[in-house]
């Protein structure tokens, strides 16, 4: 029987059970609550999982999520210093954009950061290698991130990556979307 892919979480869980393979190391770019960073250990199991976010209590809230596994590492800092930290190739990475679920609105991603993050990560990004970016348009500052990487996204050379977008055309009041990047 077909899995219904109503919202993002269950079309990205798609993917990473029917489509990620073999990864090595994994890279979870905003914990926030520890969900993504649950199902990547559960469905992908990397060898090692890192876990990045700019918010103490989004750190607890994972390390509680994710007691059971020991191949992780939490890190309280921003995804653009990821590279400070990863020292190996990445076989995949996740951003959930956006402010911490029932956290302070105010404290939020921007494209800025989330740019020189992927642009670091795209250079450190095995070939077949993939990552998954949520946005979320729903606030201002989610429409005003999603313009900016979407003028970003559009610049990268399609002879080495492959760059999709999954929305819900007919979701009411701005649903987040997905993008997919893939290193050829």
């Amino acid at each position: 029987m077909a899995v219904i892919i109503n919202n993002t979480k269950n079309l990205i869980e798609f993917f990473m059970g029917s489509y990620i393979k073999d990864v090595n190391i994994a890279v979870d770019m905003t914990v926030g609550n520890g969900f993504d960073a649950q199902n990547i250990l559960e469905i992908i199991k990397p060898k090692k999982l890192y876990c990045f976010d700019i918010q103490q209590e989004a750190l607890d809230n994972s390390k509680n999520l994710l007691k059971d596994f020991s191949n992780y590492e939490l890190i309280l800092d921003n995804h653009r210093n990821f590279d400070k930290y990863v020292k190996d190739n990445v076989d995949f990475a996740i951003y959930n954009l956006g402010y911490l679920p029932n956290g302070d609105k105010l404290i939020t991603t921007n494209s800025v950061d989330v740019e020189e993050s992927v642009r670091k990560l795209l250079d450190k990004l095995n070939s077949k290698g993939v990552i998954f970016i949520t946005f979320y348009i729903g606030h201002l500052c989610g429409q005003i991130e999603s313009a900016e990487m979407s003028s970003f996204l559009k610049t990268l050379d399609q002879k080495d990556y492959t760059v999709l977008k999954f929305t819900f055309e007919n979701q009411k009041n701005l649903p987040p979307y997905v993008v997919m990047i893939q290193k050829v």
